[in-house]
């Protein structure tokens, strides 16, 4: 049989499988900190619903993913719906970002992958070289579902956009969820209050590209480089130009558009 028509069927499953680890991950994360809040109203010990409690009675999971699993459904519970078709790994890598809502929405406007959303924001905040993607972070060291497969710990990998929105369509390259080496289990300590608790309840995401509709080729290259010296400029605190000067740019092409055509 022909290799490439059994790489293009299995590829349509595999799109489903990791869509459905994707959704698996979120229903996790929902019920660890169900659990939590329970033990919470209890006045039970914060050792009684660290992570490490969970991964304890749980079994064949660590407590550095329970800690993943429960972050990424603390933050980004309430607004995942907001950005179709990313899979749950583009929220974890996301997770510590203080602009995560800008790079999730450019994920769903370009049909970023993973690494591709890290390269674009390291790109745009200056490139500095501590920050850059390391090989470590595009490895399986953080199984994208590591507790799906206990006696066989192999490497499961995430899939394209494409492979989220539509498997039949899916490209064959694809990137594995991964984590520093940060211990999340640190940060059991957390305030009372539902699963609403966290960064999601307490901010409104920024999408200021929801509403864009499609754009002739070169009309988005030219926004998408827009875009990107805008951030590149506000990442660096308005040192090159002040943001009055930017927003005035930004008027004088507004004034340009609805200008009529010269005679």
């Amino acid at each position: 049989m022909d290799s490439a028509l059994i790489d293009s069927t299995s590829e349509q499953f595999l799109g489903q499988w990791k869509r459905l680890v994707s959704t698996t991950n979120w229903e996790k994360g929902q019920i660890i900190l169900g659990w939590r809040q329970a033990l919470i109203d209890a006045d039970a010990p914060v050792s009684d619903y660290s992570d490490e409690a969970w991964s304890r009675r749980v079994g064949n999971v660590t407590p550095q993913h329970v800690g993943r699993l429960r972050r990424v459904f603390e933050r980004f519970g309430l607004t995942r719906e907001d950005y179709d078709g990313l899979f749950w790994s583009h929220f974890q890598a996301a997770l510590d970002w203080d602009d995560a809502e800008l790079w999730l929405e450019g994920a769903v406007q370009n049909d970023w992958s993973i690494s591709e959303m890290r390269h674009k924001r390291w790109e745009t905040r200056g490139e500095v070289a501590e920050e850059e993607p390391s090989a470590s972070d595009e490895s399986a060291e953080a199984p994208w579902d590591e507790d799906a497969e206990a006696a066989d710990a192999g490497e499961v990998t995430t899939g394209t956009m494409e492979t989220a929105r539509d498997p039949e369509r899916a490209e064959s390259s694809s990137d594995n969820d991964d984590d520093d080496d940060v211990d999340d289990s640190e940060s059991d300590e957390v305030e009372s209050g539902g699963y609403a608790s966290g960064t999601a309840a307490s901010s409104a995401p920024v999408r200021p590209f929801a509403a864009l509709p499609p754009l002739p080729p070169d009309v988005n290259d030219a926004f998408e480089a827009y875009k990107l010296c805008i951030l590149r400029h506000k990442m660096g605190g308005w040192q090159d130009i002040s943001l009055d000067d930017m927003v005035m740019s930004l008027e004088a092409l507004k004034q340009l558009t609805l200008a009529p055509p010269e005679l």
